[in-house]
């Protein structure tokens, strides 16, 4: 610790011109006591002093700022036996921008402790020790002995270094008269040696010629010998290629005369498969015409009905509860973009195939589809004047909705026509059926505090939200993980209609494509930042879509359906309705910590607790409603909020605080 490190000070801290000098350094003992004495050259500018000891390494540091060693920087080794002071070390060293000169001072047990008294003798800084018994010593002395006896050392040792190189000298001289000898010696043998390896050489070379000339004509032997084999070979291979040509002349007229024969056979049966299709087609045409036949006749004579029309699967009515729906299924899957109307005439026209005209069906329930019948463009549907359904293609499927206001029950009435009969089920409940609210207070006690208002409504209706791709690119997979196979790649601007979300993923619909997409890769309209706002505008315009007109078919659903469902909540708070609507405070995230983030989950939770009562906390998901706003996004560290006060939006972000205390 730095407090540990300088405990003691001595004298006024000033500003000085030029450093001080520690001309030497004395260890003196007496009777009484012992002390430690640093001789400065002059009694001014004396500096900054501090003393430190380490009982691990047992050693004693004095520092003294911006001074010199007039013995210079080193180690002086003192008596490696004594109780006080062994050796020191001089150097200097930086702290807080001053130069400090140490003396680190290597001690004994006599000395164990840096909570020594000083004092000042005109230029002498006095270091007073707890002891006195010890051998007195003069730094200066030591080092002028140690000196002595290092120049007496080196002399003997130049001494000996002279005699060693007079010795080696004579020695080198001795060598290299005998290198000399051995060397004559060895250029008369190698000379000789130069000679014999000439003469074994010019024999060789003789041997050599010799069997170059044998081996020569062994060679001119032997190539005759494979000339005449190869020619005898040359012979052998035009005999075999002649008699292999005949054999392929005769297997390519054998192939000719095969496919010719062949390609009769195949000219008969193509004849004949020709002859069956005709057949085939006439019959085809026949049944058509005796079809065509029956359906007009049953048009023009009133004849007996099949309960559905050509190609048609099924119709299905269902009426209750304030909606009405007409369902439509055909053999060909339907597309909206061959649906028209409803016309002047309240007709819709499906352009699906089927015949050019049938029988009317007439539809037995309902308000919203009075008949259908085949016409020369596709079916047609007969609705009663002036009335416009929602119109919409679900799974291939043609769905018509609208509201209802001939039943004035609860429940629903479901009528379909299959190929095998009509079917009818009413789930209507009578009107006595339902309690009512006063007959079920009147079995609680009369004083009783809890009834404390009547009733609350709250609204059923659908409401498809439509998503918008945030990222530059993403994948739209098959199933609700990223596992899954790949069906689709969007781009940022790409607009979804959300159809469910499981656990990370919503399930989308994209065109005539059903997949799931990553929650973080999408986001509802309101949701965007005024960056990918302006982003998302720029790529409508360059792809021409959403246009003033445009309308959004998600959104032809919203306030179709009027009051579906009442309920009494007898005093409780409605579960149905916003804390901000029942509590006037809410949630206000101007008094509340984030403490925590649950991440691991499928959904991600964001866990609050109030500043002024730590003890009172709050659970939070995205999409969960606060004070004048909602939750918009959670992530590992940070959850994100939309802000909506006095008709101005703003974002606000609340981040995990660090391990110190500060915010990530």
């Amino acid at each position: 610790m730095m407090k540990k490190m300088f405990i003691l000070l001595f004298l006024v801290f000033v500003a000085f011109a030029g450093a001080a000098q520690i001309k030497d350094v004395k260890f003196v003992c007496d009777a009484k006591k012992c002390e430690m004495a640093f001789q400065f050259a002059s009694e001014e500018d004396l500096p900054t002093f501090f003393q430190k000891y380490d009982a691990p390494a047992k050693k004693l540091t004095v520092g003294f700022s911006n001074t010199d060693f007039a013995l210079g920087d080193g180690t002086y080794d003192i008596d490696a036996a004594s109780e006080w002071v062994k050796s020191m070390r001089v150097f200097k060293e930086k702290y807080r921008g001053m130069d400090f000169l140490k003396i680190e001072m290597s001690v004994g047990p006599s000395l164990a402790s840096d909570k020594n008294e000083i004092s000042l003798d005109n230029s002498n800084f006095l270091l007073k020790l707890k002891g006195n018994k010890g051998k007195a010593w003069t730094l200066s002395k030591i080092f002028a002995q140690k000196k002595k006896e290092a120049d007496k050392k080196a002399l003997e040792e130049k001494k000996a270094a002279e005699k060693a190189a007079a010795e080696e000298k004579k020695a080198a001289e001795k060598a290299a008269a005998e290198e000399k000898k051995a060397a004559e010696k060895a250029a008369l043998e190698e000379k000789k040696r130069l000679a014999e390896e000439k003469k074994a050489a010019e024999k060789q070379a003789a041997e050599d010629k010799k069997a170059a000339a044998k081996a020569a004509a062994e060679e001119k032997k032997r190539l005759a010998e494979e000339k005449k084999a190869a020619e005898k070979q040359a012979a052998e291979d035009k005999k075999a290629a002649a008699k292999a040509a005949a054999e392929e002349k005769k297997r390519l007229a054998e192939e000719k005369k095969a496919a010719e024969k062949a390609a009769l056979e195949e000219k008969k049966r193509l004849a004949e498969e020709e002859k069956a299709a005709k057949k085939a087609a006439a019959e085809e045409a026949k049944r058509l015409a005796e079809e065509q036949k029956n359906l007009e006749k049953a048009i023009k004579n009133g004849g007996e009905i099949s309960a559905l029309l050509p190609s048609v699967k099924e119709f299905t009515v269902l009426m209750g509860s304030g909606m009405e729906q007409f369902r439509l299924v055909t053999d060909d899957a339907i597309d909206i973009k061959y649906v028209s109307g409803p016309d002047k005439a309240s007709i819709i026209t499906v352009g699906v195939a089927g015949p050019n005209k049938s029988p009317v069906f007439k539809i037995g329930a309902g308000s919203l589809v009075k008949s259908v019948t085949w016409g020369a463009n596709g079916l047609k549907l007969q609705l009663p004047v002036g009335l416009k359904p929602v119109v919409l293609v679900q799974d291939g499927a043609l769905v018509l909705q609208t509201t209802e206001n001939v039943i004035k029950k609860d429940g629903f009435i479901f009528w379909s026509a299959r190929p095998d009969g009509i079917f009818v089920r009413d789930w209507m409940k009578a009107a006595d059926a339902s309690q009512s609210f006063d007959s079920f207070v009147n079995k609680y006690d009369k004083d009783s505090k809890k009834i404390v208002s009547g009733s609350q409504t709250f609204h059923l209706k659908p409401v498809v939200r439509e998503l918008i791709v945030v990222e530059d690119e993403i994948d739209m997979y098959a199933g609700p993980n990223d596992n899954s196979q790949i069906i689709n790649r969007l781009a940022f601007g790409d607009r979804l209609v959300n159809m469910d979300l499981i656990g990370l993923y919503y399930k989308v619909q994209s065109g005539a494509r059903v997949g799931f997409v990553n929650r973080r890769s999408v986001s509802y309209k309101d949701e965007l930042s005024a960056v990918q706002q302006e982003r998302l505008k720029q790529v409508d315009k360059e792809r021409g879509e959403l246009g003033e007109g445009t309308i959004n078919i998600a959104s032809q659903l919203d306030g179709m359906y009027e009051d579906r469902v009442t309920y009494s909540s007898f005093g409780r708070r409605d579960p149905f309705v916003d804390v901000k609507g029942l509590v006037e405070e809410g949630i206000n995230i101007d008094q509340v910590e984030l403490v925590g983030i649950i991440w691991e989950s499928d959904v991600p939770m964001a866990i609050l607790v109030e500043a002024k009562n730590p003890s009172i906390s709050y659970t939070l998901k995205e999409g969960d409603k606060i004070l004048n706003g909602k939750v918009l996004k959670i992530t590992e560290t940070d959850v994100l909020f939309l802000i909506q006060e006095f008709g101005v939006s703003r974002r606000y972000s609340m981040g995990l605080p660090d391990k110190f205390g500060g915010k990530k």
